[in-house]
């Protein structure tokens, strides 16, 4: 009767716990190699699509044996066969191609003998269209072979294996996935930082480390956010408090534009806070709702022709052109000089859109006008 191998739990655990591809699994592949017996443990990658293979981590630690492997990848005879590969499968290297004929090949001069991996046994831990995640233990030519209680074990181990294998992925993936997302959050020239629905600040991006603890009206306490004012303190934390936890899909009814005070803008600038969904914050061991929150400059450059509220409200292009450049946060003498009238041509032209867009100074009117062209904050 064939009795099925005891797995080690340490080995298992170890497997379980292997974090990351340097220091966790070269552990875990030492431990595997001292439990086998063998000289050598590794883990690789390997590509049939285009013969491109890699290994991912061994012990004991060899760059020499990393280089020599990539550049044999599309000559490594072990690979001839994608068929052989089947998600699940154990084998030895005499399956894949005999000694005999392994002998007389440049890999072997190369690479088997001089690293002592004439001995192969060979488990594949998860198989993705052309590609394989394997692990392969290695002796030496003057070592026994593997034998069948080597390959039993290996292969009760797979399924701890792929498992493993599977989180690292996913938790590569999504860490990829968020530095790309945070370095496309880095190149927006306006200040945005990500912060939890009781105002703790997870991330700022480039523009928002620079500004310091001060910026447009915002004020940055240490990982806080803060307004100025109590009453402005009030206000963000209410518009935080309606966007936190709704879908992000529709920008212009899901965000909230907060008016706040700064003593070196001629106009107030605004901060737009939009829904940035939930994350699982593991200092907290807690899901948190997101916001995003955005300072802009009220020095922005406004495009009349393309501007939402100026259609909304059917201004003239005259009309439109004085809109934009008080929301831009100019005076009257600097809107008169750019569009070369006279002040009182500029003050009559503010008077038809205070009526037209039922406001009743330059104050109220930007913050209209921000809440309607809510997206060219």
């Amino acid at each position: 009767m064939t009795h099925s191998p005891v797995v080690p739990q340490s080995l298992v655990y170890r497997i379980h716990a292997a974090g990351d591809w340097n220091c966790g699994w070269r552990d875990t592949l030492d431990l595997l190699r001292r439990r086998l017996n063998a000289s050598l443990v590794v883990l690789g990658s390997h590509n049939f699509s285009n013969g491109q293979g890699e290994l991912v981590c061994e012990s004991p630690e060899s760059p020499a044996l990393r280089a020599a492997y990539a550049r044999y990848a599309s000559r490594n005879p072990w690979f001839l066969s994608s068929q052989d590969y089947a998600d699940g499968r154990v084998m030895s290297g005499e399956e894949l191609i005999s000694n005999r004929e392994l002998i007389r090949m440049d890999f072997y001069r190369d690479v088997v003998r001089p690293f002592g991996l004439f001995r192969r046994l060979c488990a594949v831990a998860a198989r993705r269209n052309d590609m394989v995640a394997y692990v392969a233990t290695h002796r030496a030519e003057h070592q026994s072979a593997f034998r069948e209680r080597h390959k039993s074990l290996l292969k009760s181990l797979l399924p701890h294996l792929s498992l493993a294998l599977e989180q690292r992925w996913r938790f590569a993936e999504a860490d990829q996935i968020a530095k790309a997302l945070m370095r496309i959050i880095d190149q927006n020239g306006r200040a945005t930082v990500l912060a939890t629905r009781d105002g703790r600040i997870v991330f700022r991006n480039k523009a928002a480390s620079e500004s310091g603890d001060r910026l447009f009206g915002l004020r940055l306490n240490g990982d806080v956010l803060n307004a100025a004012t109590p009453a402005e303190q009030k206000a963000l934390y209410e518009a935080v408090e309606q966007v936190a936890g709704l879908e992000s899909s529709d920008a212009q009814t899901a965000a909230r534009v907060v008016t706040l005070s700064s003593p070196h803008a001629g106009q107030p600038p605004q901060v737009v806070v939009r829904p940035a969904g939930r994350v699982f914050l593991s200092d907290a061991a807690l899901f948190r709702d997101l916001v995003t929150v955005t300072a802009s400059s009220p020095w922005v450059d406004h495009d009349p022709c393309a501007c939402p509220f100026a259609r909304q409200f059917e201004l003239t292009p005259a009309q439109s052109k004085v809109s934009a450049l008080v929301f831009a946060g100019n005076t009257l003498p600097v809107i008169a000089r750019t569009l070369r009238v006279s002040e009182n041509t500029v003050r009559s032209h503010l008077k038809q859109i205070f009526q037209k867009t039922n406001t009743y100074g330059q104050m109220e009117l930007v913050h209209r006008h921000a809440r309607i062209c809510i997206n060219k904050l």
